[in-house]
Parts: C-alpha cells; structure tokens; sequence
C-alpha cells in the first residue's frame, strides 16, 4: 500500500509501508479475529448449555405439577364389578413400571366431576414418560384394547429409558417399601408413592409423595396394616 504526501514545495513524495509494518498490522488483525471467534464459540456454548439446562428444568417442572397435582391427591375410589360375584375393588394398580390410580382435582365444569383417573408409564416405542387422564372411570384390570373410556395424553419426558415405583404400606407401626401394589391383596392405597426416572443419558431422578388418605385421621379413612 503506497501513501501520497506532499512537501513544503509542493511537490509529491511517494511513500510505502515496510515490511514489518505489514507483518504487525496483520498480526494485529489475526489476534483481533482470534479474540472474536473465542468470544463467539464461548458464547454459542454457554447458550446451548444454557437451553439444555432450560429444557430439563422444564421437564422437572411437568413431572412436579403431576407429582403434586395428582399423586399427592390420590385417594381410595371403590368401583363394583359387573360379574356374577358383585365383586367391590379398589380402582388402584401399582406396577413396578406402571401406575393407575384415582385423585381428587379441582371442578371447572359438570362433566366428569372432582375425579380424575390416571395411568403413568413410559411407552416403550417412543422412550417418553406419559400420563394420561380421564374424567371417566378407567378401570385398571381391563386389559388396554377393553379400555374404551376416553383420556387425555401428556408427554412428561422424553429420552427415558425405564421409571420404576415404590409404595409405602404400614406394617407394626413402621413403614416398609414394596415394588408391587395389586388390587386383590390390599383394599387399600399406600401411604406414600416414589417415582425413580432413569434417562438414556445415564441420569436419574426421584420423586416421593404423601397420598391424601395416607394419614391416621384421614377423612377417607384409618391407615391399614399390610401383610408379607
């Protein structure tokens, strides 16, 4: 690059930058595009990181409002059998997986009353962790192609290789955990539910509620025993 200048006399001089002036302005120019680029990946990873940690808090925050607005209301619910033995069950399954059970919400309309009847699993076609609600009676024992009573799908998580239950009874005064809760052993709903989720990713996150008819002094009734 030439710069022009002129003299006293005014006549015009010629003059070009040296080497080395070229060699430190390029440096210059390097360490600034240096600097740039580093501040960018820094800042496109602290953004990425930032949603990643965004996207899991929100999952925490959907499995929360179930956690609290369902399994912490679960309540016993009675359903009478249509077959000849007129048989009286509680509308309560605990799987080791799988969980269906009965909780009190709150009433926006007429249609379907203060019940809600939820299934929560993880669908293993698509590795989501689901709930699914319905203002209908859906019954447990009936296998999944019976089931026609309509219900309402939530994706709670995705990515989730496997969730698993524990349920709390009573026994001699003192609390013991067990991984199945079936229907035709206890007429009854347990004390207190823990959820376990495990993601594909290796992490793993738990939950535990009080059920609504857990305590002594219930409205819905006094805790019972349960047998080994």
């Amino acid at each position: 690059m030439m710069v022009w200048n002129q003299n006293k006399k005014g006549r015009i001089r010629r003059r070009c930058f040296t080497l080395m002036e070229l060699v430190a302005a390029a440096g210059i120019m390097l360490s600034i595009a240096g600097i740039i680029a580093f501040a960018s990946r820094s800042f496109f990873r602290a953004l990425a990181s930032a949603e990643r940690v965004s996207a899991q808090l929100q999952v925490y925050l959907n499995i929360d409002q179930v956690m609290d607005g369902c399994f912490r209301n679960m309540i016993p619910f009675n359903w009478e059998t249509t077959d000849e033995n007129d048989d009286t069950f509680q509308v309560f399954l605990g799987e080791e997986d799988w969980i269906h059970f009965t909780t009190l919400r709150r009433s926006y309309d007429d249609v379907g009353g203060n019940l809600f009847f939820v299934r929560v699993y993880v669908d293993d076609k698509t590795d989501e962790l689901v709930a699914e609600y319905s203002k209908f009676p859906r019954l447990p024992w009936y296998e999944d192609d019976e089931d026609i009573m309509p219900y309402d799908r939530e994706v709670l998580a995705t990515n989730v290789d496997r969730v698993s239950f524990l349920y709390a009874g009573q026994q001699d005064s003192a609390v013991i955990w067990m991984e199945v809760w079936n229907r035709d052993n206890y007429d009854f709903i347990p004390l207190a539910v823990q959820m376990t989720v495990e993601w594909k990713d290796g992490t793993t996150e738990q939950w535990l509620r009080r059920t609504a008819a857990s305590g002594g002094n219930s409205v819905y009734g006094a805790v019972q025993e349960v047998d080994e």
